[in-house]
């Protein structure tokens, strides 16, 4: 299945290299199946019941919406809710929702290479866009559509987007079930706070959003941030630079002396 149509500025599928996954040394899925990633039994313990598994935590009242990130600095992760998680959402392919298309990469799985602390650093391009005569959300990688999200999800989904969010989130079982206990210790991006800035914190850059006259990307406006623990994990927004367009630094390493 593809896009019955792209917005101008998207580009359709081409066969540039892009970002490779572990799992790509021992060969390909064929076209027509896609890679699913095994659970494991570190997955499951994660989770405080088999029945929690795989969900997304409330966090307050929330509208329907679509989450694309990079998790932890290393994989490629993506879910979704239209009831403030309280009765649905999941991450990755743990819950109907999110249909994938691309035999190339794992939804949940590793990717490399990777920045280096104070060296290298890689990028990764998504777009998230509706096509309109569907209704479908279509997450695409650069230039590989992964998959998409039916309009037919929930009503709300179908009639375009009231608002974009950008960031990251981490799960903390002992906050999301009051169970108390110390802050976890799971990283965000590169598990530094984003005052350090660039080659060291993590960022996203060149945000852009499209309105629905599809005239094209343009930089958004009157962005806002927000953190929920910012002595666990930050953000700091930059307007403007020359090559990076509007971007953010953000993250944090969670449980630390501040954050306990």
């Amino acid at each position: 299945m593809r896009p019955s149509a792209y917005p101008n500025g998207v580009e359709a599928e081409t066969t540039e290299k892009k970002i490779h996954q572990p799992w790509h040394l021992n060969g390909r899925c064929p076209e027509g199946t896609v890679p699913i990633r095994r659970t494991q039994k570190s997955d499951l313990m994660r989770a405080i019941s088999l029945k929690n598994f795989g969900k997304k935590y409330p966090e307050g009242i929330r509208y329907s919406q679509i989450v694309d990130d990079v998790r932890n600095d290393d994989d490629v992760g993506r879910g979704h809710e239209s009831d403030g998680y309280r009765t649905t959402g999941c991450y990755n392919l743990e819950c109907s929702g999110f249909v994938q298309v691309s035999s190339k990469y794992v939804i949940g799985g590793a990717i490399s290479p990777l920045s280096v602390y104070g060296g290298h650093q890689f990028h990764i391009t998504f777009n998230i866009f509706q096509d309109v005569e569907t209704g479908n959300w279509w997450l695409q990688q650069l230039n590989t559509l992964l998959g998409y999200w039916p309009g037919s999800l929930d009503p709300k989904f179908a009639g375009g987007a009231d608002y974009v969010e950008y960031g990251g989130e981490i799960v903390d079982s002992g906050v999301a079930y009051g169970t108390g206990g110390p802050h976890t210790s799971t990283e965000m991006g590169s598990g530094h706070f984003p005052g350090e800035g660039e080659g060291k914190a993590a960022a996203f850059s060149k945000l852009q959003v499209m309105d629905e006259d599809e005239s094209g990307f343009k930089s958004p406006q009157d962005l806002t941030t927000y953190s929920r623990m910012p002595y666990c994990y930050d953000i700091s927004l930059r307007k403007t630079t020359s090559n990076w367009g509007v971007f953010f630094f953000y993250g944090g390493p969670g449980r630390n002396q501040d954050c306990p």
